[in-house]
C-alpha cells in the first residue's frame, strides 16, 4: 500500500465536501460533543436503547452496501448538525440571510461522504459496522465504522447518536484520519463565507488574510499545481501554520511533490501532535516512512484499545513483515484469515508468509480449504503464478515447488 494515498483520498474526500476550507480562532475546539453552548439530549444507557443503536448501525451499513445515498441520509439529525456548524456566530441580518441559505445547501453537500465510501467499496473496499460503546461524559451512544480498502488502508468513522422525531439518528461523525469531526469540517466552511463585515468582526483582519492564502492553495491543489499549493501553504503565518486540519492537507499536497517534501510536512505533524490519539493515523504513516516499525507497532496497539477492533491484525501482520519477522506476521495474518473468512487479502497474506517460509506443505493444505470454501481454483492459480503491479511476485517459490505443480495439476 503506498503510503500517500491515504491522505489524497482524504483530501479529495474534502474537497467534495466543501469547495473552500476555512480554519478557526485560537479558542475554537476540536473536541466533538463537547459544545456547552448546545444543550444535549440526553439518551440513556439501557438495553432497549442497545438494540436501537445497533438497528441503526446495520441501516447505515446496508444503505452503503446497497449503493442508497437516501436511505443514508434518512439517518441524519439534520437540525442538530446544522446547529453544530453554525453555532457561537453572531448573526446581523446578512448573517442570517447567508445562514438560513448555507442550511438549505446542507444536505447536498452531506451526499458527498456516503457517495464517495459507495464508490471506494464499489472499488473493493470495505465499510464495517464494527461495535458501538456508550459515552458517560456526553449521555449518548457512538458507533464505530472501519472504512478499508487495499489502496487507501484504513480510516476509522465514529458517529455520535442523537433523536430526532423520536427516532435515533446521527448528528456528526469524527473522522480519525482528519482527527476533526465532519460537522467542524463544514463549519470551516461555513465560517469562511460568512458575509465579509462578519468574517472581520469575527476573525480580525489579519487571520482573514491568512485565510485567503489558505483558500489559494486548495485552489492551486484542485488545478494539479502542487508545487504551487504547497508553496503557498507554506506562507501561511501564525497559529493557523500549526493548526492540524491545515498540517495534514499540507502533507497531502507534498505527498503529490516528492518523498523528501512529504517526509518533512509529515514531521511537522509528528513533532507538533506527538501524543494527539486523534491522529495516530496519521503518525502511522510518517513512523513506517522512516522504517520507525516499533513506534508503529505501538501506535497500532493504542489504536486497537481505543477502537476495540482486531482487524488491526491486518496492520501488525504488515509491519512485522516489512520488519522481516515473518513468523509474528504469520500469527497475525493467520488470525484474520481465521476471523474475516470473507476477507481475500486476510487469506493472501497469510498465504504469502506461508511460501516465504517455505512451508510449502501447509500452502496446499490451506489452499485446499480455500477451494473447499467455494474459491475457484483458476482465480488462485492466477493469483498465484501471475506478478503484482511491480512486477514481483513474493509466491514464486511455491508457484516452482513440485507439491504446488501437484496440486495444480489434480
Amino acid at each position: 500500500m503506498s503510503l500517500h494515498t491515504r491522505f489524497k483520498l482524504f483530501i479529495i474526500i474534502i474537497f467534495l465536501l466543501v469547495s473552500t476550507i476555512s480554519f478557526p480562532q485560537d479558542n475554537y475546539s476540536t473536541q466533538n460533543a463537547n459544545n456547552s453552548s448546545i444543550p444535549l439530549l440526553e439518551i440513556e444507557d439501557t438495553e432497549a436503547n442497545d438494540e436501537k443503536v445497533l438497528d441503526l448501525g446495520y441501516k447505515i451499513r446496508d444503505a452503503i452496501l446497497e449503493e442508497d445515498v437516501e436511505k443514508f441520509m434518512l439517518h441524519i439529525d439534520y437540525d442538530s448538525f446544522g446547529k453544530l456548524v453554525t453555532k457561537d456566530i453572531d448573526e446581523d441580518g446578512d448573517t442570517k440571510a447567508f445562514k438560513n441559505g448555507f442550511l438549505k445547501g446542507l444536505k447536498s453537500g452531506i451526499k458527498s461522504l456516503p457517495q464517495k465510501i459507495i464508490k471506494e467499496v464499489n472499488a473493493g473496499g470495505y465499510y464495517d459496522f464494527v461495535n458501538f460503546y456508550y459515552s458517560e461524559s456526553n449521555k449518548t451512544y457512538f458507533m464505530l465504522f472501519r472504512f478499508y480498502s487495499p489502496i487507501t488502508g484504513i480510516n476509522y468513522h465514529d458517529y455520535e447518536v442523537s433523536i430526532s422525531n423520536n427516532t435515533f439518528t446521527f448528528k456528526d461523525i469524527y473522522i480519525y484520519l482528519s482527527g476533526e469531526d465532519l460537522s467542524q469540517t463544514f463549519r470551516r466552511f461555513y465560517m469562511y463565507n460568512l458575509p465579509k463585515k462578519s468574517l472581520l468582526n469575527f476573525f480580525g483582519e489579519d487571520n482573514a488574510k491568512e485565510f485567503d492564502k489558505v483558500v489559494n492553495a486548495v485552489y492551486l491543489y484542485n488545478r494539479g499545481d502542487f508545487l504551487e499549493a504547497y508553496n503557498k501553504f507554506k506562507e501561511i503565518k501564525g497559529h493557523l501554520s500549526t493548526d492540524k486540519f491545515i498540517l495534514i492537507i499540507k502533507a497531502a499536497c507534498a505527498s503529490n511533490i516528492n518523498d523528501e517534501e512529504y517526509k518533512i510536512a509529515m514531521e511537522t505533524i509528528a513533532k507538533k501532535y506527538p501524543d494527539d490519539s486523534s491522529i495516530y493515523l496519521t503518525q502511522l504513516d510518517y513512523h513506517l516512512l522512516n522504517a520507525n516499525y516499533e513506534t508503529a507497532l505501538k501506535l497500532v496497539d493504542r489504536l486497537q484499545v481505543d477502537t476495540s477492533d482486531d482487524f488491526l491484525n491486518l496492520l501488525k501482520g504488515n509491519i512485522e513483515y516489512n520488519k522481516l519477522n515473518y513468523d509474528k506476521a504469520l500469527e497475525h495474518f493467520k488470525y484474520i484469515s481465521d476471523n474475516y473468512p470473507d476477507f481475500f487479502e486476510g487469506h493472501s497474506s497469510y498465504l504469502t508468509m506461508l511460501a516465504l517460509k517455505e512451508e510449502f506443505e501447509n500452502c496446499i493444505t490451506f489452499l485446499t480449504f480455500l477451494v473447499d470454501e467455494g474459491y475457484n481454483k483458476t482465480d488462485l492459480i492466477e493469483f498465484i503464478e501471475e506478478p503484482d503491479e511491480n512486477g514481483e511476485n513474493n509466491l514464486n517459490n511455491l508457484a516452482e515447488s513440485e507439491l504446488y505443480k501437484k496440486w495444480k495439476n489434480t
